[in-house]
């Protein structure tokens, strides 16, 4: 559609310019003889090409600008459609990173003595190296929030930890899950424990 209404204008343009150049070369050459009646019509005829020429000129680069403007709102929305299924096979592979991770603590590794359990342990640990390479590789990167002032729009409480330190009130003081984001969009909040003061 962009196209055809191109060539269409640049047709029309073409053919406004090569009228113009008629009249022109009509009153250059001495053997075109212009009479002094014909002379008005000819230069008002002129001037009429000329602004159509320019309305014509003006429509085409409206046109180019409106074509340039669409394909940047494509692009555009094309960026964030493919963020956003990023962000949700993330959350998915970031599921089960979750679940590996509570299978592999609940084994107590100091009372195991079976060959076989602990090469499905070392097995179960380089799948969750590889889920996590592929996470980063969707953009998702984990927010460090240990030792940091608790900020509920980047971490959910689940418990308490009592501290004797001023400083350490209102700190998170362990982290229960990592939280992730993807860009500025917040993937998941981290679920933490934050710091209780206490008195002695």
């Amino acid at each position: 559609m962009w196209n055809s209404n191109r060539i269409a204008l640049e047709a029309r343009l073409h053919e406004r310019q090569t009228g113009v150049s008629e009249i022109k070369a009509a009153e250059r050459h001495p053997q075109t003889v212009v009479s002094e009646e014909d002379k008005p019509e000819l230069l008002s005829e002129n001037r009429a090409s000329a602004v159509a020429e320019e309305n014509v000129a003006f429509a085409y680069a409206a046109l180019l600008a409106d074509q340039e403007a669409f394909r940047t709102r494509l692009e555009r929305e094309k960026a964030r459609v493919i963020e956003a299924e990023k962000a949700s096979l993330a959350q998915v592979l970031l599921d089960s990173t979750d679940d590996l991770e509570r299978a592999l603590e609940a084994v107590d590794v100091s009372g195991v003595r079976d060959r076989g359990l602990l090469n499905l342990m070392d097995g179960v640990r380089l799948s969750l190296a590889v889920l996590y390479k592929r996470i980063g590789d969707m953009g998702a990167v984990r927010m460090s929030t240990t030792g940091q002032r608790f900020d509920p729009a980047f971490a959910e409480a689940v418990g308490t930890v009592n501290v004797t330190d001023p400083a350490q009130h209102g700190a998170v003081m362990q982290e229960v899950r990592p939280g992730y984001r993807v860009g500025d969009r917040l993937l998941r909040p981290a679920q933490v424990r934050v710091g209780q003061l206490t008195r002695k």
